[in-house]
């Protein structure tokens, strides 16, 4: 094969194990090139073809595409030493500053992980505390979008992340920030999708990124003096708490961790709450199961109430199960030395992509997976198959699983508890779900789903 010879280097240590047939000079990138399915997609049916592990070719780079579970187990859990996150790092470190864990490797991921306010101990009162501010403030909402989609129904992507940043500010600083700061956070959270997705992103944004990330950076550091001005005042922000209990954190690294909360949830929240309405909306005796149950609830429930109402723990998992925001990750081997993975000699710096959206929608370890059935997760179920665990891992597994997982899964919890309580919620009616799909910031986001909301 011409393919071959020209990568004959490259292809040697990838010489026996399965994939599609690299094709010079493209390799397999014809398979994701101006065709329906999506990259999540192509790399799901390589594992249906190939079994869970192969290696495909982007021109002359070569992946390999990891769809096993255990293989995953090790990547993620078992032998982190040998692997480290490349991506989304080299392009979003411009964007999120060098103190983001997210983004981190070796010691400094130790170092500002440990220190994270999202890893202390007395994060469950955080959450706790964010009960009442913001779900008053999602009700408010609610009564806006009420109006807004009386005479048709409009795009709800777009919409909940700025519902999700407004509630974010609440619980990172302790009120909702100001229209400029969310459109700088939108700008550059667009400069970074954009970085993501460029073979060599260069090492710094340009003028524009720079001045708007230096004035979102001031703007939440105002924020930081105001808190330390007065640490003994009673607010319960995540920024607060944080000065309160002795943050080790300097002033830059922990103002900028209140960004990386938007950053970290303001397009994957939205995602999953689109799915999960578009789902229930498409199957109404699933969705009268949900509103029961959380209108049951007290008016001023806490979190144990909400933690434990099961249709709507039940509904929320199928839906990220079934459509996870985030529908792989990456991986590389150390750039210091190859490793023995996979049953091959892996080159140092290798590249190695984990597919989620095949392994969650598996048979026979989810019998039906196609359908939308959040019954499946009842009979112990959900305690088996924890978030993170082999066949479910939608923010991730191991000691890297999404540092806000438990936030995330708190507020959507709480917005569709408090929206179903009072609201009828249609969302994709008459749309394929599909329609508008895009992939922004590492996430798979339905952007052309519209919706409408009426009080009950």
């Amino acid at each position: 094969m011409i393919f071959e010879r020209v990568h004959a280097k490259s292809y040697a240590p990838y010489a026996d194990l399965p994939g599609p047939s690299p094709i010079f000079p493209f390799g397999n990138a014809m398979d994701f090139i101006g065709k329906s399915h999506r990259p999540w997609e192509v790399f799901a049916s390589y594992g249906e073809r190939f079994g869970g592990k192969c290696v495909a070719w982007l021109f002359g780079s070569p992946i390999l595409v990891l769809n096993d579970a255990d293989l995953i187990g090790d990547v993620l859990c078992r032998r982190t030493v040998d692997f480290y996150k490349d991506e989304p790092g080299v392009a979003l470190i411009p964007v999120l500053t060098r103190s983001s864990p997210n983004i981190n490797n070796g010691a400094e991921w130790t170092r500002t992980r440990t220190q994270s306010p999202m890893t202390q101990p007395w994060i469950g009162h955080w959450l706790e505390a964010q009960l009442s501010d913001v779900r008053e403030l999602l009700e408010g909402w609610f009564k806006r979008m009420e109006t807004m989609t009386a005479a048709q129904a409009i795009p709800l992507q777009a919409k909940l992340q700025r519902i999700t940043f407004d509630s974010f500010s609440v619980g990172a600083v302790g009120s909702v920030l100001s229209d400029k700061m969310y459109e700088d956070f939108m700008t550059l959270a667009s400069q970074g999708s954009k970085r993501m997705t460029s073979l060599k992103p260069k090492p710094e944004l340009g003028a524009v990124g720079q001045s708007t990330r230096k004035r979102f950076l001031n703007g939440l550091g105002k924020y930081y003096d105001a808190a330390s001005a007065n640490p003994n005042d009673s607010p319960s922000d995540l920024l607060s708490l944080a000065l309160r209990h002795h943050s080790r954190l300097p002033r830059e690294e922990l103002a900028a961790e209140m960004g990386n909360v938007f950053y970290g949830g303001c397009f994957s929240v939205p995602s999953t709450l689109v799915s999960a309405l578009y789902l229930l909306s498409s199957h109404p005796a699933e969705a009268k199961k949900v509103i029961a149950a959380v209108r049951d609830l007290d008016d001023d429930f806490d979190l144990k109430a909400l933690n434990s109402c099961e249709p709507l723990d039940f509904a929320l998992r199928e839906a990220m199960r079934l459509l996870p925001a985030v529908p792989m990750f990456f991986r590389r081997v150390l750039a210091t030395k190859p490793t023995e993975f996979a049953g091959c000699r892996l080159p140092a710096d290798a590249n190695i992509l984990i597919c989620n959206w095949r392994l969650q929608r598996a048979e026979p370890q989810w019998p039906r997976p196609m359908e939308y059935r959040p019954d499946r997760w009842s009979g112990g179920v959900a305690n088996e198959r924890p978030l993170g665990s082999d066949y479910f891992f939608p923010e991730g597994r191991g000691p890297r699983m999404c540092l806000g997982a438990e936030y995330s899964i708190f507020f959507m919890k709480l917005f569709l508890a408090t929206a179903l309580r009072r609201w009828d919620i249609e969302c994709g009616k008459g749309q394929n779900y599909d329609a508008g799909q895009t992939y922004f910031f590492g996430v798979r986001m339905p952007m052309g789903i519209k919706a409408r909301i009426r009080r009950r």
